[in-house]
């Protein structure tokens, strides 16, 4: 379960540009906890947390003034759902364990699943390849994590999961590289590193 005092978010960024404005300021901010390179029509998904709304607003604010050095807003688009509820997360999973499956095949799939959410549910939590699953709110219902070393058991679950009849979209975001996780980054010499350890070490994915 997601934590009730603190706003757990999932946050969609697409970015201007190749300059390291945006992903430095992700990788040092507290509120951020992992940060996941993608390919889509978004350049980063964030796994965040908040200890209020008023909170959230400022960092959004924050986000939206960083500039690249030409003066242009670094920013193009930026989206947030509110974690409901966490039904499966990893545990004992770091950033260098990441780095160790750089062979595997990673995607989050966003999936529109309006009603009768029981059989997505048991479905998903069946399949190993189904790291982490969370109920969000707003344009998606869930989005979960999938890790495999075959595509084809990728291929599989998508298969079973067009059988079920309340999903009316789902989308696959792959994974690029993973450039923060759980609050650590990798330094200049590939070691692991907290820049801003947040003490509550909260976190969703």
């Amino acid at each position: 379960m997601a934590n009730n005092n603190i706003l757990h978010a999932i946050v969609f960024i697409q970015n201007w540009g190749e300059e390291n404005t945006v992903l430095d300021f992700l990788n040092q901010n507290t509120h951020v906890i992992s940060v996941f390179h993608i390919m889509g029509r978004h350049s980063y998904l964030i796994d965040s947390n908040f200890d209020s709304k008023t909170q959230l607003e400022d960092w959004i604010s924050k986000v939206k003034s960083l500039k690249l050095a030409s003066g242009m807003p670094a920013i193009i688009s930026l989206q947030t759902q509110k974690v409901i509820q966490v039904l499966k997360r990893k545990e004992d999973f770091d950033l260098k364990d990441y780095k160790d499956l750089r062979e595997c095949y990673h995607f989050f799939m966003l999936i529109d699943n309006p009603h009768h959410d029981e059989g997505l549910i048991k479905l998903l939590k069946a399949k190993e390849i189904v790291h982490s699953i969370l109920h969000i709110q707003g344009r998606n219902s869930f989005i979960i994590e999938v890790i495999t070393d075959a595509y084809n058991d990728y291929k599989s679950l998508l298969t079973k999961m067009k059988t079920l009849k309340t999903i009316h979209h789902i989308e696959t975001l792959e994974v690029i590289l993973v450039n923060k996780y759980r609050n650590q980054v990798m330094d200049a010499g590939g070691n692991l590193v907290y820049p801003k350890k947040d003490i509550r070490e909260l976190y969703s994915l």
